[in-house]
């Protein structure tokens, strides 16, 4: 069996202690073919988050998605694993992180579509258009694979 390693993505940002962060996110198409994002502090992201203590990566990406989307989730499989380096976005914050991220195709399966987290707005954009401004590449790059694997 062949084991494929695992793509890093990014660039150590210097000066920076890099945390490692586990993260789920997931990966959903509307009937049109658009894909589910989540803005937050104007950058564009899948929906999921980080693993909290305890948490396996499937628990994660459920409690995310609910959080960020208001959406359920069933989850269809794992489109890969991928670590990217990123600083932490948030205002007033200077972490920075390798994470790692488990990326997974999802249906929805119920909710109200309203996050309840209030810096979060999920949309459904173009593909090509969530290509273009996903602000993580390991995000684009499960998105590649998962309109490939359709």
């Amino acid at each position: 069996m062949r084991v494929s390693a695992i793509p890093q993505f990014g660039a150590p940002i210097p000066g920076r202690d890099h945390k490692s962060r586990p993260g789920a996110y997931g990966v959903v198409f509307d009937e049109a073919g658009r894909l589910l994002v989540v803005e937050e502090f104007r950058r564009l992201y899948l929906p999921g988050g980080g693993l909290d203590p305890g948490e396996t990566p499937e628990q994660a990406l459920h409690r995310e998605f609910a959080e960020e989307t208001g959406y359920a989730v069933a989850i269809e499989a794992l489109i890969g694993e991928a670590r990217e380096y990123v600083a932490d976005e948030t205002p007033g914050v200077a972490a920075a992180f390798n994470k790692h991220c488990y990326l997974y195709a999802v249906r929805l399966t119920g909710g109200t579509g309203v996050p309840s987290i209030d810096s979060n707005r999920p949309d459904w954009i173009a593909v090509a258009e969530a290509l273009e401004r996903l602000s993580n590449e390991a995000h684009r790059w499960a998105v590649r694979r998962a309109i490939a694997a359709r």
